[in-house]
């Protein structure tokens, strides 16, 4: 997690939380800073106790007034907290401020305290059950090429024109967020792209942010371990599309779910975009042409401007839906025609997303990606059909301490559509990395056709050494990660890292 950004012009005690507390006066003490971590406050800091987890930050509040926080603000109807508080100010001299709906008002606190730096720019949220990072990154390149400054947040970090530094999560906790996106407004971005994750939305992390634009990818099947069932998990996702101050909200209408907001935002700023060729919902972007070629995808589509002629270099099929989602956006931000057509021609893919590394006479065609779900998996490989010679051979795991229920159903979709899978570890994390084969094993129909080699490096160095020139093997899992998580340890791994080493030693054979 990043270290806050220290306000340039103080704010008080008082002012900060006016909004928040109307029963009492508060010091008129400068606030330089606010962060719920005690590792990292320093003096003038406002300490905000919340609870995780595991731990509960208000039993860090007295480490916290010892690095000098001015004072701790925690959540009102907390009982927990209620009764250390009393504990605390006995010892303690400094403010404890009860906020009510503290997990929803903290986004509000930050947003002020950094001067609500989300409406400095355009800020669009994006979010699906997959696709969100692939749209992000397709946006910032296409507004950079019209000359915009554009920033993103997401799974691949946070920066400008796709230039990013790592955080923790795809989308950061509130007061992270805010530091973030202030430190975007002073570089002057116009546009920032946001991913927008279901835990986000349940949680709160994007209270305080000033959406324009909504966009929905599609939803599918995922951390159903988290919201427990699929009604609830569409519950949390809609809430991005009911943020007040929306002037556009772009949906998939090839989805149940798109198609479902838009019933229920009809005549509200909506924008629906359709791949499907065969059955138009009624959209404003619709796919009328598309043709894969090795070099990438070549599409068409009719809107209300016009029509769009656009290729490009991403590869499979389930880009067309990305790349016209990206369409739809730059429509509804307003630029023209040529505008748009000419900063979407030849769009590149998002390093471990799709990344392509063709054939030789000696080599394999490889395919990374981050699939990491059942549809994103069947995506992946149903779309690869098209590019394989020979047979198709998937690498693939699932991570522990996540959803149990796509185990089984990411196996049943390589089984269907590889020609041959070999399974290994992901992100075992602090779950057995034998239970989650199980897991995995149990929704293949011949499981002993499936081979296990749980050494990730191994399992990806037999799969291309086994492979002919005529074969496409797909790691699919992690992508972009250069780490992986097992126990508490993150160790440095990656999958690309693997694969380029593998094809040097076959080179200099």
């Amino acid at each position: 997690m990043m270290a806050s950004l220290r306000r340039q012009s103080g704010i008080t005690l008082q002012t900060l939380l006016s909004d928040f507390v109307i029963d009492r006066v508060l010091a008129d003490v400068e606030v330089t800073g606010i962060t719920g971590n005690s590792v990292q406050v320093n003096p003038g800091d406002l300490f905000v106790a919340q609870a995780g987890l595991t731990q509960h930050a208000i039993d860090y509040a007295a480490a916290a007034i010892k690095a000098g926080a001015i004072a701790v603000i925690y959540d009102a109807d907390d009982h927990y907290c209620q009764q250390r508080v009393l504990l605390l100010q006995k010892t303690h001299a400094v403010e404890f401020i009860g906020i009510p709906d503290l997990a929803f008002n903290c986004g509000l606190i930050a947003a002020k305290f950094y001067a609500d730096p989300s409406k400095n720019f355009k800020l669009i949220g994006v979010t699906g059950t997959d696709g969100k990072t692939s749209v992000t990154h397709l946006l910032v390149q296409a507004l950079t090429r019209m000359g915009k400054k554009a920033g993103s947040v997401g799974t691949l970090g946070y920066g400008i024109a796709n230039k990013l530094k790592m955080t923790r999560f795809t989308t950061p906790d509130a007061i992270t967020l805010q530091s973030i996106l202030s430190e975007l407004s002073e570089t002057g971005c116009e546009y920032v792209v946001m991913e927008v994750s279901s835990h986000a939305l349940e949680q709160h992390r994007v209270s305080g942010c000033h959406f324009d634009v909504a966009v929905l990818t599609n939803l599918g099947s995922d951390h159903l371990d988290y919201h427990g069932d699929q009604a609830q998990y569409r519950d949390v996702k809609s809430r991005l599309f009911d943020m007040p101050g929306l002037t556009a909200r772009v949906l998939n209408l090839a989805d149940e779910f798109g198609r479902s907001l838009q019933s229920m935002h009809k005549g509200n700023k909506v924008m629906g975009y359709s791949a499907d060729l065969a059955n138009h919902k009624p959209s404003q972007v619709n796919l009328v042409f598309s043709e894969m070629m090795p070099q990438g995808i070549k599409i068409s589509a009719s809107t209300a401007n016009g029509l769009f002629e656009i290729q490009t270099g991403l590869i499979g099929k389930f880009n067309i839906d990305n790349l016209l989602a990206c369409l739809s956006v730059l429509l509804q931000l307003g630029f023209k025609h040529q505008q748009i057509e000419t900063s979407m021609q030849n769009l590149q893919p998002i390093p471990g997303r799709m990344e392509y590394f063709p054939s030789s006479s000696q080599l394999p065609a490889v395919v990374i990606d981050f699939a990491h779900t059942e549809q994103a998996l069947e995506a992946c490989l149903s779309s690869l059909k098209n590019y394989t010679r020979g047979r198709l051979i998937c690498v693939f795991g699932c991570g522990g301490d996540r959803d149990q229920s796509k185990r089984p159903k990411m196996a049943a979709v390589a089984e269907r559509l590889a020609d041959q899978v070999i399974v290994t570890d992901d992100n075992p994390r602090n779950e057995s990395a034998q239970h989650i084969m199980r897991d995995i094993l149990s929704g293949f129909s011949a499981p002993e056709q499936a081979r296990v080699i749980h050494d990730r490096q191994k399992a990806i160095e037999i799969a291309l050494a086994d492979a002919t020139p005529q074969d496409l093997v797909v790691i699919a899992g992690k992508g972009h990660e250069e780490y992986q998580i097992v126990g508490n340890q993150r160790l440095p791994f990656s999958d690309r890292y693997v694969v380029r080493q593998a094809f040097q030693k076959r080179v200099s054979l």
